[in-house]
């Protein structure tokens, strides 16, 4: 399948170009840097989504047959500082890709990528959230993916693209970005053994307890959810497994090659905390038979080893 991945270069993005590379499809990276070119056999496109021109010039290239839509503003801190900017990037270009889609590859497999974050101040009914669930987002960052969701979902309808809006809950591994609080403890840990950075961790609510997956798991999903017919509709992508935060702290304490002291940060305390978050998957695994498979401690620990390899320099 000629496959068409927006924010190619990105931590999930890279991921899922190599493995829809693996598995044979003929690939089209989108990016906007070129020093982040994948090699052959991936085809590498270099443009900006605000650029509808050549974003068209781009879809013509790949005649896609497939698209995974990742680019995004996903950063909540930088959706409270410019908010409309937010919109615009989340939502705004949702809608032009999707222009250019219905007409140059009306006949794509579409697939929208989300956020949990959507659910919002649903998550106090302190179930696992299925996608009937209401959607009250609490910041402009889920506002503006449910704003990309929704219209994705309406053009599609209106359109009749098969497009599927994926709702990936909390993922993590090695190669994600610092600003996440699994990334966030295991580069402190990496710092913290290379003498970068005092023997201190401080702290926010460590009770919450939130529903995790492994990166690959998740990109494994995107692709069943891309090969697998399936209705036009949400789908969560979770593992239905809820995790405190303390308990990954505790584990990365465990795992340091130095002592560790934890301090109590009245300013990492989010306002709007809702104690349980964690969804489910069972729409998802019904219609494609996915699951997670990675072991959770695993996927910890390679996430340290990662930030121990020097990343945390680089980052």
């Amino acid at each position: 399948m000629r496959v068409l991945v927006t924010g190619a270069s990105g931590f999930v993005g890279t991921y899922l170009v190599m493995k829809l590379a693996e598995r044979g499809h003929q690939v089209y990276a989108c990016m906007r840097n070129r020093s982040n070119a994948f090699q052959e056999p991936v085809n590498n496109l270099f443009f900006d989504l605000s650029d509808e021109s050549m974003l068209f010039d781009a879809m013509e290239i790949a005649k896609p047959e497939g698209v995974i839509h990742l680019a995004a503003q996903s950063e909540v801190r930088v959706a409270w500082a410019d908010p409309m900017q937010t919109l615009i990037t989340n939502a705004g270009h949702t809608v032009t890709l999707l222009k250019s889609i219905i007409k140059l590859s009306p006949y794509a497999r579409v697939i929208t990528v989300g956020s949990s974050e959507e659910y919002g101040w649903t998550g106090k009914l302190g179930a696992p959230l299925t996608e009937e669930d209401a959607c009250l987002p609490q910041n402009p960052y889920a506002t503006s993916k449910l704003a990309a969701g929704q219209l994705a979902l309406q053009i599609a309808s209106h359109n009749d693209l098969n497009l599927i809006h994926a709702r990936p809950f909390n993922h993590f591994g090695p190669g994600q970005r610092e600003g996440f609080v699994i990334s966030d403890f295991a580069s402190q840990i990496a710092r913290i053994e290379s003498l970068k950075a005092p023997p201190i961790i401080r702290i926010g609510n460590l009770s919450a307890e939130r529903d995790f997956t492994d990166v690959r798991d998740v990109v494994d999903a995107y692709i069943k959810l891309l090969e697998t017919e399936t209705g036009r509709g949400v789908y969560n992508i979770c593992s239905g497994k809820p995790i405190k935060i303390k308990e990954i702290l505790d584990f990365f304490v465990l795992q340091s090659r130095l002592p560790i002291e934890i301090q109590s940060d009245p300013s990492k305390f989010r306002k709007s905390e809702v104690p349980l978050f964690v969804g489910s998957s069972n729409k998802l695994v019904q219609a494609t038979g996915w699951k997670p498979i990675r072991d959770f401690e695993n996927s910890l620990t390679e996430t340290l080893d990662w930030w121990r390899r020097g990343n945390v320099i680089k980052n």
